[in-house]
């Protein structure tokens, strides 16, 4: 295989696993979605020591730890990363699943508004339509409807500007995620004690391995994303972040959960957006590569 083909199946490899986690986190269900967090923290952290240490990159690590001004970007961004982790967790387990699903459609879009304000990125016209497209779904659902989708806004919000963070960062990917690992779980070392007693009948050794695995199953697809996203066109990364919400849709129609009125309106309004930013996203890299090959 050539290192593009190895990187495009590193990348939908990657993408599948994250469209894999509702179905996984589900079978926890009895469990508190807190303790749940607390554990993927802490075991998270368990495996990228590992990984970093395997790898021979446990420099990279210190490194990072001991840079000012890496970790006032890596502090917040391990407290963004660690409400949302407890927002999906929480969602999944509340069969929540479509909210999710409309939450990671909608980060795309949040992703390119936060490029525009802070970045000063360029842009094409016809992406601020794909902006006021999905905007205007919110809108409508929460003025025809009432319904405002908070738990799909602060999962969107949160991911967007955890990545925003990280790139501000510039950090090795694995070292960062060991380090936001390391953050938090002094605290959620505190908080398992706490959580685990609501969670205490749901324990058995196959809970235990499916805690254990989802600390694992966190590290994994983050380590994928680091390895191929430099190898493959910004293009089909764009196409690639579509898998996962469409797997966690798919995956809350088939357990029974139901669309309402405000979620369907959402949905198509968001879906009409992502496919204008798509298009955009075409044409402004045919752009691109003309400009480069004139030049």
């Amino acid at each position: 295989m050539t290192t593009n083909k190895k990187s495009f199946a590193i990348a939908l490899s990657c993408y599948i696993l994250w469209g894999l986690l509702p179905a996984y986190w589900n079978l926890l269900v009895g469990v508190n979605p807190l303790f749940i967090l607390c554990c993927r923290i802490i075991f998270a952290l368990a495996f990228m020591i590992c990984f970093l240490k395997v790898s021979g990159r446990m420099h990279v690590f210190r490194d990072t730890i001991t840079n000012k001004k890496t970790m006032k970007y890596l502090v917040p961004a391990a407290v963004l990363i660690t409400f949302n982790w407890g927002i999906f967790i929480w969602a999944v387990n509340n069969g929540r699943v479509l909210d999710s699903s409309l939450g990671y459609y909608m980060n795309p879009l949040i992703a390119f508004s936060l490029g525009i304000l802070l970045f000063r990125e360029k842009y094409l016209k016809l992406q601020l339509v794909a902006v006021g497209l999905a905007l205007t779904g919110v809108v409508i659902s929460l003025i025809a409807f009432g319904s405002f989708p908070i738990v799909a806004v602060c999962l969107a919000v949160s991911f967007a500007i955890y990545g925003t963070l990280k790139k501000k960062a510039g950090a090795d990917p694995a070292a960062s995620i060991a380090v936001e690992s390391l953050i938090i779980t002094p605290f959620a070392l505190v908080f398992s004690a706490i959580f685990m007693i609501d969670s205490i009948v749901a324990l058995n050794i196959t809970t235990t391995l499916l805690l254990i695995g989802g600390g694992i199953l966190t590290a994994i697809p983050l380590i994928l994303y680091a390895r191929a996203i430099n190898d493959i066109p910004f293009i089909t990364v764009g196409f690639f972040q579509y898998i996962s919400p469409s797997m966690a849709l798919i995956y809350g129609l088939l357990t029974g959960e139901t669309l309402s009125d405000a979620q369907i309106v959402s949905f198509v309004f968001i879906g009409l957006g992502l496919i204008v930013f798509t298009i955009a996203l075409i044409l402004k890299t045919k752009e691109s590569t003309s400009t480069q090959k004139t030049l």
